[in-house]
């Protein structure tokens, strides 16, 4: 059974809704050890912690006591971990992402600036490659010498360093972006506009959703076929085309007309490019249609933050396709905590700094974490900064040195 420990460490707190969902998690009650709570407690910790495998979570729970007395096992093989991650059925865990991401989306956060409030509701659709190994992922096969899986995922802003993922589809990795099993679950909102990289080009998919009323700005590749109808006058620099276009579907043959925006922008390495969009919104300017298309890349800082900051790059040892499901929905549950943490405690703070200092005090004081979280700063000067001055032409030689240490 669900123990509750509320005063036994922040972590323990922040999981308190678990026991609201008891019923869910208590799905195997008659198990003798490890129960399925348990194990998502344990999971949670894991990743919240950034644990490296199996084998540290069980050492940690060897050496925790409030998690001893939060799960009512005092200690665990690793193997029987990776075999409760196994059996653990992949929709309790969904369940319970789709009820912790209501919570959520109906909590209020911060106003939005006043750029994204012109803009509108935004969403950025794209999916994300997973390896798995290849002795015990073969299931997962997509060509040789690689097994892998794939989260698709549409991330709804909430700010400018804020998103919540509010729809996700699991699958190998042989489904494509555009399969529109996929893309009737992550394209459904007429009031957001969805922003698409050049993996969705689909004309037949750009008027099948005109003709329903949803909104989308996507990026086409520069040898895209459209037909020129009329050109508008640009009054941006960087803009270098503003047009009413005509597509014409392959497959139906089916036409509709659409706005073309194309412009220039330049990369970290100072290397210009063009970028060519295509969108059913008429109610914006040309410049307001590029700016919607930047904000696309907060779905990739999206995938960054899951692998790099919890532990969605390297899943656990177990593969199977129950564990590799289990494990992903495990990871946008940790990634929804924190969210919820950041709207509610600090939401002038990223996410990133937010799970770092939950990591801080998973097993210490709700208290201690709000005050470090929220601390004053007592630093009143600018510190050092540069004073400007011409820059580099050239750049900086450098000599060779001979250094030795003994």
């Amino acid at each position: 059974m669900l123990y509750k420990l509320a005063e036994n460490g922040l972590l323990c707190q922040v999981t308190s809704w678990l026991e609201t969902k008891s019923r869910l998690l208590l799905g195997d009650r008659y198990a003798k050890k490890l129960k399925w709570g348990s194990t998502v407690f344990l999971f949670l910790e894991a990743l919240l912690s950034r644990r490296p495998g199996v084998q540290n979570i069980a050492d940690n729970l060897l050496r925790t006591p409030c998690y001893q007395e939060r799960t009512g096992v005092a200690s665990i093989h690793a193997s029987s971990l990776n075999r409760r991650l196994s059996q653990l059925p992949p929709e309790q865990l969904r369940d319970l992402y789709h009820s912790r991401l209501q919570q959520l989306l109906e909590r209020e956060g911060p106003p939005l600036p006043k750029h994204l409030q012109k803009l509108g509701p935004l969403a950025a659709v794209d999916s994300s490659t997973l390896t798995v190994g290849k002795l015990r992922g073969e299931w997962a096969f997509q060509q040789t010498g690689t097994h892998a899986v794939k989260m698709h995922t549409c991330l709804q802003l909430t700010g400018e360093s804020s998103a919540i993922p509010t729809a996700s589809v699991l699958s190998t990795g042989t489904v494509a972006d555009l399969d529109s099993e996929v893309l009737e679950h992550l394209v459904l909102q007429k009031k957001v506009t969805h922003l698409l990289d050049r993996g969705y080009i689909h004309y037949a998919q750009f008027i099948a959703w005109e003709r329903s009323g949803i909104k989308f700005v996507a990026r086409l590749k520069h040898n895209s076929k459209v037909k020129v109808i009329r050109t508008r006058k640009v009054t941006k620099p960087f803009l270098k085309r503003d047009a009413t276009v005509e597509i014409t579907s392959p497959e139906t043959g089916e036409t509709g007309r659409f706005r073309l925006v194309e412009y220039t922008y330049v990369d970290k390495k100072g290397k210009a490019h063009l970028a060519r969009v295509l969108t059913n919104r008429w109610d914006v300017t040309a410049a307001e249609v590029a700016e919607l298309y930047r904000y696309r890349w907060k779905v990739e800082l999206f995938f960054k933050f899951m692998k790099c900051s919890l532990h969605l790059k390297k899943l656990y040892s177990s593969c199977t396709p129950t564990a590799v499901w289990n494990q992903i929905y495990l990871n946008l549950i940790a990634y929804v905590l924190c969210e919820h943490l950041r709207l509610r405690h600090a939401p002038h703070q990223r996410i990133g700094r937010v799970l770092a200092v939950f990591r801080l005090y998973l097993t210490g004081e709700y208290a201690d974490f709000l005050n470090h979280l929220n601390r004053v700063k007592m630093r009143t000067s600018k510190g050092r900064r540069k004073k400007g001055g011409r820059p580099r032409i050239h750049p900086k030689r450098l000599k060779k040195e001979r250094i030795l240490f003994y």
